[in-house]
């Protein structure tokens, strides 16, 4: 049975707070920070990219270009997506929504041109986002009264985390886009910039670690509670705290440091 979010869950994020420091959450998170910066100094600059997204710039380009990197990253690691990321962009000619839709009537044929291109040999992949291309199409056609795809995309931007989270299994559905399920769903909200996390495993074993949630598969909506709480305490937005933990977890192996255990864990 799916756990239902009512408004009570913010009440318990608050009852959370008074027992759990606030200052000692805000150090933990401050250490992390600092812990991350120098062993990844460009995570700054990620960080930065992160909280300056404007889900009020959406447009169709970006949805299919994030909803590119969202499936190419699927089953992928990072640096090696982004080695090729380049060369992808310009197979699927800047991600202009009408030319890669046009290549939907020989899709076979062109996926094939596009792997040769860029040197990413999956042609499961390229054929997909040809086809997410079309659907944006259909979607910003269904949805005009609301703006189109994009508008739609800015409207639910304005919703609670809690919303989000709950409304995820529904937008999957709506929109049909291959490639995206109930986890890659989240990776493209955050990289459209709504303030979202991606429940990435690094993340879930940070947040055990920290004592926020009690099992890795702990459900959205305990680790949507567990950002929240950090987010409050340290003023940071989740969509920042999500690229936070992921890359902490990452570096330090999902270990909990010394430092921040002996801020944090009682």
């Amino acid at each position: 049975m799916k756990e239902e979010l009512t408004v009570s869950t913010v009440e318990e994020v608050q009852c959370a707070l008074t027992s759990h420091s606030m200052v000692r959450i805000r150090d933990a998170v401050e250490w992390m920070l600092e812990y991350v910066l120098t062993r990844l100094p460009e995570a700054k600059a990620m960080l930065r990219y992160y909280d300056s997204l404007n889900p009020m710039e959406i447009t169709n380009t970006k949805i299919l270009a994030e909803l590119s990197w969202v499936v190419h990253s699927s089953g992928f690691r990072h640096d090696v997506v982004k080695k090729y990321w380049h060369a992808i962009s310009q197979a699927f000619h800047g991600f202009e929504i009408a030319e890669v839709a046009s290549l939907y009537e020989d899709i076979e044929s062109e996926a094939r041109r596009i792997c040769r291109g860029c040197g990413f040999n999956n042609m499961r992949k390229a054929m997909w986002c040809i086809q997410n291309a079309r659907r944006i199409i259909e979607l910003d056609s269904e949805k005009r009264t609301r703006g189109g795809l994009a508008g739609y995309l800015m409207e639910l931007s304005r919703k609670n985390t809690y919303d989000l989270v709950r409304f995820a299994p529904f937008l999957v559905e709506e929109l049909r886009f291959k490639g995206i399920g109930s986890t890659t769903i989240f990776h493209l909200m955050k990289n459209l910039g709504i303030d979202i996390f991606k429940p990435d495993i690094h993340v879930r074993r940070t947040l055990v670690k920290l004592g926020l949630t009690h099992e890795e598969d702990a459900s959205t909506v305990d680790i949507c509670r567990a950002m929240l709480l950090l987010s409050q305490a340290s003023q940071m937005r989740i969509i920042e705290l999500d690229t936070l933990l992921f890359e902490y977890g990452r570096i330090s192996g999902d270990a909990l440091m010394p430092e921040v255990r002996a801020i944090f864990v009682c």
